[in-house]
């Protein structure tokens, strides 16, 4: 994630022709006179923040997960195998692609499907990629970043809702998307130097595939984490960000998902939106007050020192609630 990622413009915006995505009211009955009933929430099963912690520990101990480097090639064969162990129907998308600094890599793009066959989906996503220099740190500053919560986190909070919709079935499609190539652009440069994996992903997903909507996880696991309602999220997809912001308030967790609007981010979900014409939301650690995206951000700080169990509760918490709560298609 870039340190220039927020921007008021966002390009091809205007170009695109983009229809509203809005939830029919639930339990709406026209019998009804004037008393509207309301489905009680389903509860989710309960999220693991050890198991989840455990999780990017795993992708620490890996070192940084650089495109082009045996820690990354090692990290991606054990995630694989952790969804396929988790009864995912998992394939690996390799992508060519060039750096804005010319360097050329094989990114690798990780898919992994619950109940392929079921028309209503969900698409859940994070990078897994770090940044290969901590060009905000005032030290070794063309060295790599440990990526703790800048993908580290994202990734496991998704792997361990993969490891509990395996034991239980929310009755709806699931997919798990884990990018490559996210956060090796340019802070100074145009958008689509970021987000490589999900470019590719996007314009090459697999033939036919849609899903109702997509959420994104990113920075979602540090001790001071807040998580405003994020301009391109409002923009393309204002009615899932209700949805999970409003789920996340019933849950207790406010203090987290707060509801002041910010700038517009170019993350992955911009191009989910933009080439796969997928409704999809960020989630993502940003300081409305700070204008910032952490003290630890691009920089070595990036550790298993500032990840916090109880952050990585409250965003699986609210996932899975979201998850759990929609409803699976119509019987034919």
């Amino acid at each position: 994630m870039g340190n220039q990622k927020l921007s008021a413009v966002i390009i091809f915006i205007c170009t695109l022709f983009w229809m509203s995505c809005s939830n029919d009211p639930k339990g709406n009955n026209p019998k009804d006179t004037g008393t509207v009933k309301t489905t009680p929430r389903v509860k989710a099963p309960a999220f693991n923040s050890d198991s989840a912690y455990t999780f990017i520990q795993k992708q620490v101990d890996f070192g940084p997960r650089v495109p082009g480097t045996p820690e990354h090639a090692a990290c991606a064969s054990w995630m694989t195998e952790k969804l396929k162990s988790y009864g995912l129907d998992v394939s690996v998308q390799n992508a060519p692609v060039t750096f804005y600094d010319g360097r050329k890599a094989m990114l690798s793009n990780i898919f992994g499907q619950f109940h392929k066959e079921r028309e209503r989906r969900v698409l859940l996503l994070a990078h897994w990629d770090t940044r290969p220099r901590a060009d905000r740190d005032s030290v070794r500053r063309s060295e790599p970043i440990p990526g703790a919560n800048d993908g580290g986190s994202g990734v496991a909070v998704l792997l361990e809702i993969a490891r509990i919709i395996a034991q239980n079935d929310p009755g709806i499609g699931l997919d798990i998307l884990l990018v490559d190539g996210e956060d090796n652009g340019d802070p100074g440069g145009e958008a689509e130097t970021w987000c490589l994996g999900s470019q590719y992903w996007a314009q090459n997903r697999p033939q036919g595939y849609k899903a109702d909507f997509a959420i994104l996880l990113d920075m979602v696991g540090a001790k001071d984490a807040v998580f405003p309602r994020e301009g391109t999220s409002v923009y393309f997809a204002s009615g899932i960000v209700e949805k999970v912001w409003s789920a996340a308030a019933n849950l207790g967790y406010g203090n987290y998902f707060v509801n002041n609007i910010v700038g517009q981010t170019t993350d992955d979900h911009l191009f989910i939106n933009m080439y796969a014409h997928i409704p999809a939301i960020d989630i993502v650690h940003y300081d409305p007050k700070r204008m910032d995206y952490g003290h630890f951000h691009h920089r070595h700080t990036d550790s298993m020192e500032y990840i916090d169990k109880g952050t990585l509760g409250a965003v699986g918490h609210v996932v899975l609630d979201v998850l759990f709560n929609e409803q699976p298609a119509p019987a034919p």
